[in-house]
């Protein structure tokens, strides 16, 4: 697969079907990767397929593409890996999302916690997931990922803790994080720039779930699902 040439578009598609570029698009295809009519690229669904698709119409505000071939969807993977999130400010939330797509999170809860200092009214939630779910696919365009991980709505600790199974959660109070790990379906739970508060802390310890901290050096929370993730992949062999 050509680097650069990934593109994503909801399906559904077919052989033979055009799709128009929007003007960022198209500017970043012809201008920045010079390409033109009769070039191809790949495109995705973000459910695992992959078609390759000509390009019939070059211009950077306006371009268009036609399906010419199709790939059967990509084999998903045999465990699910879910990333848990207190929010957090600005770019570093993005980034937080880049990292956890590109290490393998199917599903990316979002949660409103005790110290994320980042209040969002009803009518801006929307603009927000908006926003992260093209910072998403963005990075699934870039390393090849051919599903794209479900994003959900901000959520409560309590409300997120009620949908997951097999949660982990990263804080210097817990053990050593293991070598191995039987692979299942499991959710990774890091916590805002802040911390998780004493409350949220006393709500996983009635769930049972386990705690790993990460030696003695703090991390930031845009760094922690990267490294928790690799960590979590390594501990299950890659799946």
């Amino acid at each position: 697969m050509p680097r650069f040439s990934l593109f994503y578009f909801p399906g559904p598609h077919h052989i033979g079907a055009k799709i128009q570029l929007n003007s960022e698009r198209s500017n970043y295809l012809c201008r920045a990767l010079r390409l033109n009519i009769g070039d191809e690229i790949n495109i995705f669904d973000g459910n695992g397929a992959l078609f390759t698709a000509i390009i019939s119409k070059a211009n950077p505000r306006s371009t268009d593409v036609e399906i010419t071939a199709a790939r059967p969807p990509a084999n998903s993977r045999l465990y699910s890996l879910t990333l848990a999130i207190g929010l957090i400010k600005g770019a570093a939330m993005d980034r937080a999302l880049q990292r956890a797509t590109e290490l393998g999170a199917g599903k990316i809860l979002l949660i409103q916690a005790d110290r994320s200092n980042v209040p969002l009214k009803s009518d801006r939630i929307e603009n927000k997931r908006g926003h992260w779910e093209r910072v998403i696919s963005a990075s699934c365009e870039q390393c090849g990922q051919l599903y794209l991980p479900e994003l959900k709505k901000p959520q409560t600790l309590e409300g997120v803790i009620n949908q997951t199974e097999n949660g982990i959660v990263f804080h210097s109070s817990g053990e050593a994080f293991p070598a191995q790990m039987s692979p299942v379906n499991r959710t990774a739970f890091i916590g805002p720039e802040g911390g998780w508060s004493d409350k949220e802390l006393d709500l996983f310890l009635q769930n049972q779930m386990p705690r790993y901290k990460l030696g003695s050096t703090i991390l930031r929370a845009e760094t922690m699902p990267s490294v928790a993730l690799g960590l979590i992949q390594q501990a299950q062999g890659w799946q």
